[in-house]
């Protein structure tokens, strides 16, 4: 079984550690299909270093991800030849056996359309600054969406493996700076339930130059969550076959998730404003009257006290 791994390239800081990481894997039947975003850097160089038959480069005519990364990566998953893929990146760590786990999973639940690692959280010096959550070896769409709610997993992307034709038509979803796109994405190819390895064989690395970390993209995130939270509203799961699918879908209707959408509209977006932006608290679109005002006084406490 051929699995891909794809590999949107812009910054060159991690990138052999991340070719490495793939390279190495246990299993051997993978490709590396490298796709290099008109990086100022020069990453060519570093790809050339590794004389491997499975690596492929390709370099973009012009900055894709810049303006618009799910249109990137869109773009990069149609150079799959894999009958399933990874949508990696240039700075996080695949451990060895990452790619055999996996495959052990297509064997034992071939049904389903994606499979998930545990994850580690790493900084820039690959220190350990937090782990993953544990999921049940197989679990259907709303025990994931409950468990995400609940804050179990970590969702980024990396550490996801997908059906090649499932994520090929899917696609992913188009959110501002794709912040959300891996939640909703991930929710939606789990409709036939996912498959996830007990151990944590995928570190993640936070740092400065992440995107997820820029501070100064609270109004995109604002707009993302919202984006997130009207598609996660309408999500039809089947009918639950067991009661703990039965438990978890009355979990994850919207006064649950209204919730969660409170906490992220909070802590991912607003708590990062400049006070002069205190008005983009009306920008939630998602929340009632009486949620704004709370939000309002706890983001003038909260700075006044600093």
């Amino acid at each position: 079984m051929l699995i891909s791994f794809i590999l949107p390239a812009y910054k060159a800081k991690f990138l052999d550690q991340a070719i490495e990481s793939i390279l190495g894997q246990s299993y051997g039947n993978i490709e590396l299909i490298i796709v290099d975003d008109d990086s100022p850097q020069n990453l060519e160089e570093i790809v050339s270093r590794y004389n491997d038959p499975r690596i492929s480069y390709f370099r973009n005519e012009v900055n894709i991800g810049g303006k618009d990364l799910v249109a990137q990566w869109n773009k990069c998953i149609s150079y799959a030849n894999g009958e399933y893929l990874v949508l990696a990146a240039d700075d996080d760590i695949y451990h060895k056996n990452f790619t055999q786990e996996c495959v052990k999973l297509i064997e034992k639940y071939p049904e389903v359309d994606m499979l998930r690692s545990r994850i580690s959280l790493i900084n820039d010096q690959g220190d350990l600054i937090e782990i993953d959550g544990i999921l049940a070896e197989r679990c259907s769409q709303e025990e994931y969406v409950y468990s995400w709610v609940k804050g179990v997993p970590y969702v980024c992307i990396g550490n996801y493996m997908f059906k090649t034709k499932a994520i090929q038509t899917e696609k992913f979803d188009n959110l501002p700076f794709a912040f959300g796109t891996d939640t909703i994405t991930t929710v939606k190819l789990a409709k036939n339930g996912m498959a996830n390895t007990k151990d944590m064989l995928f570190d993640f690395r936070i740092s400065d130059i992440h995107l997820s970390s820029d501070p100064t993209k609270y109004e995109q995130k604002v707009d993302a969550i919202t984006l997130l939270y009207s598609m996660l509203g309408k999500i039809a799961y089947k009918k639950p076959i067991n009661s703990i699918e039965e438990f978890c879908q009355s979990r994850v209707q919207w006064n649950t998730l209204y919730q969660k959408c409170v906490y992220d509209y909070y802590n991912v977006a607003i708590k990062h404003l400049p006070f002069r932006k205190i008005g983009k608290i009306e920008d939630c679109k998602l929340l009632n009257r009486k949620d704004k005002l709370k939000m309002y006084g706890r983001f003038i406490f909260e700075k006044i006290i600093k």
